[in-house]
């Protein structure tokens, strides 16, 4: 059965005036706190450093700045964090630093602070100047004519003297098209227009100012809170909105340059919609500060996750056909199993029914011993559990997850070690629940179209090793029964398969796509070119198939590698940098990126590493060993 449910932010704020609510949190205000500590030292010019800068006063809310730790943890850059004290302490003698602006943790700020930050972008510094931040002043008044960034920011914007509460309204994001690559949006993240059809290579763009919408799973296009602009914009356009009010935008001020995105960030990273925080971090730190990056990725090579959901008997003949057409000679993939013998209702008997189907006994035991992961498909009832699960008492709903888990691990003689909830209904308690048993990788239908993440739900911060593998939508379809009902052609169904492929391996990064076997009986062709596309990949050397346990157990052993930069520079004329990496077991298959337009050919110092150059940028492989010292000239 398709999930058609969210049970994360979106679904339930759907119906909700963005505009309104942001507006009501803005007069209530906003703090930071003085416990945000930052490493001491001076840094040298050469060595940016990119600082989250909060305010001085107590944080209401400390997750709302983990969740951009967290987001620079699975990116893979170095974020600090500062309060606006240390920043003015430190005066000038910082130079070469990469300010972000967060919405919401910094509403107050004042006019010194800001003409501070002014004369720092004027001399070089960079700034990514994000929504509310700094729109009222220390004691939580708006400057009547205009926010006083918006010099930074390159438009006017919170016009409160003119618009009042109008100047914040809820509207499309329009991506610039020349952008969408730049931006890292995936493939079927994007709608064409009024009619909503899903964004492909099928039909390119049909001119630089053709409207493509962020869009969600279900919901389609997506409207956000969002300023009203005036005012011509000198830079460049990467968001706008359907009024031409820019949403976000880069240009120079002085000798510096400002990253302006008009969009809740930090909002929506904790309410299940992080992609938006995830893009414009990425974009920031390869782009315009041209940061190095370690990988999320191992060898920092792209992957995709093809994550099958069994969810009854009628399943089985469409397997057979699957094996006919060759999907199983690649893979490994997730594929996750409904076990019970009911659907719809206890008795009816229409589900798998495990315990006395040899057929699926086989099936699960052949996908096992080739590698696959056989995961649990939730509670043991498919519809009548999905439908059910957030009204259910928790120890109805764990009962059911384990009966299913427990007869997957007889029948296959392996733990379970991923999940996925039947028609998406993942109430937040049981990811802790998941934990407490060795899961640590579950599907989810909220933050659609990211990677795995650390997925916070009703506003809390997750556990730090349990990844959420977000389902990636094509435009308000996920699954190819979807886009069936609603007579999608299948050339536009291969389009965006192969387009996925290709986002993976340019970006290095991994997406998951989610299906029914049933549904490759709809979309032969286009399943047959998907699987090409990732075999002509993989023989690049530039795509690999991976399971969710595999990237998840990769991941948290990346979590414990600690990297420094330091200056190393033995002259003026001859400026480098050092990088040097730490792992309690083994840094291998660690990489780090980094952008050959800042960066000349890195050598090893010490440790073991392969050094190469892809799209533009080095990829630094680590070896076998615990250390790895990096030279690292710059151009």
């Amino acid at each position: 059965m398709s999930a058609t449910r969210n049970t994360g932010w979106l679904a339930r704020i759907a119906g909700w005036n963005w505009g309104r609510v942001l507006m009501a949190l803005l007069l209530l205000g906003a703090a930071g706190a003085t416990w945000w500590q930052v490493r001491a030292g001076k840094l040298p010019d050469n060595v940016q450093r990119i600082v989250l800068l909060l305010p001085d006063a107590e944080l209401n809310d400390p997750v709302q700045v983990r969740a951009w730790q967290d987001a620079a943890e699975e990116l893979g850059v170095n974020l600090d964090t500062q309060t606006a004290s240390q920043v003015m302490r430190a005066g000038r003698q910082a130079q070469g630093t990469a300010f972000i602006l967060p919405d919401t943790l910094h509403r107050r700020m004042s006019d010194v602070l800001i003409g501070h930050l002014r004369e720092r972008v004027r001399a070089g510094d960079s700034l990514m100047l994000v929504h509310d931040a700094g729109l009222s002043d220390i004691d939580g008044r708006y400057r009547e004519d205009r926010a006083r960034l918006s010099d930074l920011a390159g438009v006017q914007y919170g016009l409160y003297g003119a618009l009042k509460t109008g100047m914040l309204r809820d509207a499309p994001a329009w991506v610039v098209p020349t952008q969408v690559q730049a931006l890292g949006i995936p493939p079927g993240k994007l709608v064409r227009g009024e009619e909503g059809r899903p964004y492909t290579s099928a039909q390119p763009a049909s001119s630089p100012d053709e409207p493509l919408s962020i869009a969600g799973y279900v919901y389609g296009a997506l409207k956000y809170p969002t300023f009203v602009t005036r005012g011509a914009y000198d830079g460049t356009r990467l968001m706008n909105a359907p009024d031409g009010s820019l949403v976000a935008g880069l240009h120079r001020f002085g000798a510096g340059q400002v990253l302006f995105v008009n969009l809740p960030l930090t909002q929506l990273k904790v309410r299940t919609d992080g992609l938006l925080l995830h893009s414009f971090l990425q974009y920031f730190a390869e782009r315009v500060v041209g940061a190095p990056q370690l990988s999320p990725m191992p060898q920092g090579r792209g992957a995709v996750v093809m994550n099958w959901h069994i969810d009854d008997r009628k399943a089985l003949p469409a397997l057979e056909r699957a094996a006919e057409m060759g999907a199983f000679k690649q893979g490994p993939y997730s594929i996750h199993f409904t076990a019970g013998p009911d659907v719809n209702e206890e008795g009816d008997g229409k589900g798998m029914d495990l315990s006395n189907n040899p057929q699926a006994q086989d099936w699960v035991r052949r996908l096992g011993a080739a590698g696959h992961e056989i995961g649990s498909h939730g509670g043991w009832i498919h519809n009548w559990f999905g439908s059910r699960a957030d009204k259910l008492d928790r120890e109805v709903v764990a009962s059911l997850i384990e009966r299913n888990s427990a007869l997957l691990l007889e029948v296959g003689g392996r733990p379970v070690r991923e999940y996925s909830a039947p028609v998406g209904n993942h109430p937040a308690w049981t990811t802790a629940w998941l934990r407490k048993r060795d899961i640590r990788s579950y599907y989810f239908t909220g933050n659609t179209g990211m990677a795995p993440t650390r997925s916070y739900q009703d506003g809390v911060r997750p556990l730090p090793d349990i990844w959420s593998y977000p389902v990636l939508n094509f435009g308000v379809y996920a699954s190819f029964e979807e886009a069936k009902a609603d007579q999608l052609p299948e050339i536009e169904v291969a389009a965006w398969l192969t387009d996925v492929n290709r986002f993976c391996a340019d970006h290095r990064t991994l997406r998951l796509v989610y299906f029914h076997p049933i549904g490759l009986v709809m979309y032969p062709q286009a399943f047959q070119r998907w699987l090409e596309s990732g075999k002509e990949l993989a023989n690049q050397g530039r795509l690999r198939w991976m399971t969710m346990a595999q990237y998840s157990t990769f991941a948290n052993a990346r979590l414990r590698t600690r990297w420094t930069l330091t200056d190393s520079s033995q002259s003026a004329s001859t400026p480098s940098q050092q990088l040097e990496a730490h792992h309690p077991q083994s840094l291998d298959g660690m990489a780090w990126l980094l952008p050959r337009s800042r960066y000349g050919q890195p050598t090893v110092v010490s440790g073991e590493a392969v050094v190469d150059e892809v799209d533009g940028q080095w990829r630094v492989v680590a070896g076998p060993g615990t250390g790895l010292r990096l030279h690292l000239p710059l151009s």
